[in-house]
């Protein structure tokens, strides 16, 4: 289920960049109108404004990473024992700035044979990376990244929707393992 579950994780933190080209590419669902039997649905399509496309494409973003915390339920679990943790640290604000380079790729990309063959090396990257699963609309959701030192100086990358600040204080009961570096909690503690 780990697997599956990255592969997914790592999808949905992309879709927003998939998304973006699509939008600056003029991919709209009014492309849809064409292939749709239905006269009065066809004109509908057809007269969509940009924003519709844009708020769409941005719900299925939202639905894919809440179908991504569903599939927690699934992974492996772990524990943080209170006293085990020497250091604190969020780690939104350093995941931000790689993410926000994606959207720039998005943009300069020319051609759709580019954007995927640039979007599935990203994707690869991600996929074996340790630790970068980062997917803004978890921010969205009310979640925060922590990295977390522990005592013997191994680095992890926490998911939590609780604001940690005292390293002894840490202790979660239920974390789920993404990989043996990055955990997401389900549940508050």
């Amino acid at each position: 289920m780990n697997t599956f579950y990255k592969l997914w994780l790592t999808l949905s933190s992309l879709l927003l960049t998939m998304t973006i080209y699509l939008v600056k590419e003029n991919v709209l669902l009014n492309g849809l109108a064409p292939f749709v039997s239905n006269e009065w649905l066809q004109l509908q399509l057809s007269t969509l404004p940009k924003y519709v496309s844009c708020m769409v494409y941005f719900l299925v973003v939202v639905v894919c990473t809440n179908i991504s915390m569903f599939f927690t339920r699934w992974l492996s679990e772990d524990q943080i024992i209170a006293g085990t943790i020497a250091t604190v640290e969020t780690a939104n604000d350093a995941f931000l700035p790689s993410y926000l380079g994606y959207f720039f790729v998005a943009l300069s990309v020319g051609d759709m044979d580019t954007f995927i063959y640039v979007f599935s090396l990203i994707f690869i990257f991600i996929f074996f990376s340790k630790i970068s699963y980062f997917n803004p609309i978890f921010l969205i959701f009310g979640y925060k990244f922590f990295h977390l030192t522990d005592n013997t100086g191994m680095k992890i990358v926490v998911i939590t929707k609780l604001e940690l600040k005292v390293p002894r204080d840490v202790e979660f009961h239920h974390l789920k393992r993404i990989n043996n570096y990055t955990f997401i909690t389900t549940e508050n503690g």
